[in-house]
């Protein structure tokens, strides 16, 4: 097993696309198998389910026998905001995208205070930009709302999931907020919703042609499990559309959720 796993590991790595000395990636640990820990497709994301101990991390020689794994924030302390002069320690960190010259990261965090389902600063997940090299990291977002999967525009914009839209879930027996689609400037200024969808949105990216896809929960007019899909819209929300159609002919014809 041993010999067939080097093996197969020396067939991956061999690949001609790995150009590329550096792998970025958030250490961020496994909620607890209950939906009332933070297991449910929503609550995973709410900042006082955070569990303590994560991190942001550059893989240098990720290919080789030798990987280092690099803690970007060990000497960083934000330099603004809420929380400067202080470093992001025994929190929760989320979906760290750098930008298109690799200049900058973007990710989320939280403090992840326990005060289960009371939304404040300080249980709640905010943007955060750094330099791959741990310097100049800032604070972007703050307040009692969930900010997070930010990534990067062609035009230099930041689109992110935020709740700051309002509203909420209608099946949860819980509080659950709606969190959707929003940009703002990369300074965290002019904070736009671009999404004013009724259920939750997650993980944008953007394709070749520029345009925003992302997963939608589509609750209208159905049951609960039937369409978490793929969409797609432009980068200021308009034309928002199911990118594979919005109806299966049969329940069992599409998986309940891709993302």
């Amino acid at each position: 097993f041993t010999e067939l796993s080097l093996l197969r590991r020396q067939i991956a790595l061999a690949n001609p696309l790995l150009d590329f000395d550096q792998l970025l990636f958030a250490k961020h640990h496994f909620k607890p198998p209950h939906e009332g820990l933070g297991n449910h497709m929503c609550d995973q994301y709410f900042g006082f389910m955070a569990l303590p101990g994560g991190g942001l991390f550059v893989l240098e020689n990720p290919f080789s026998d030798k990987p280092i794994a690099r803690d970007i924030l060990a000497d960083s302390a934000c330099e603004n905001g809420r929380l400067q002069g202080k470093k992001l320690a025994d929190g929760g960190f989320l979906s760290p995208e750098p930008s298109y010259d690799a200049s900058s990261i973007v990710f989320s965090w939280t403090e992840g205070e326990r005060t289960k389902y009371k939304w404040t600063e300080r249980s709640t997940y905010h943007l955060f930009k750094v330099n791959p090299d741990g310097s100049h990291l800032q604070q972007l977002t703050d307040g009692g709302w969930n900010d997070l999967h930010p990534t990067w525009l062609p035009n230099g914009r930041i689109c992110f999931i935020s709740e700051r839209r309002g509203g909420y879930g209608r099946c949860h027996g819980r509080p659950v907020p709606t969190y959707t689609l929003h940009t703002m400037n990369p300074d965290g200024s002019d904070i736009t919703c671009t999404s004013y969808h009724e259920t939750n949105e997650w993980h944008p990216s953007v394709n070749h042609e520029g345009m925003v896809v992302y997963t939608r929960w589509d609750y209208v007019d159905r049951g609960f499990n039937q369409a978490h899909h793929p969409w797609i819209t432009t980068p200021d929300g308009r034309d928002a559309r199911a990118i594979q159609g919005n109806f299966a002919t049969n329940q069992g014809d599409r998986p309940h959720m891709e993302m």
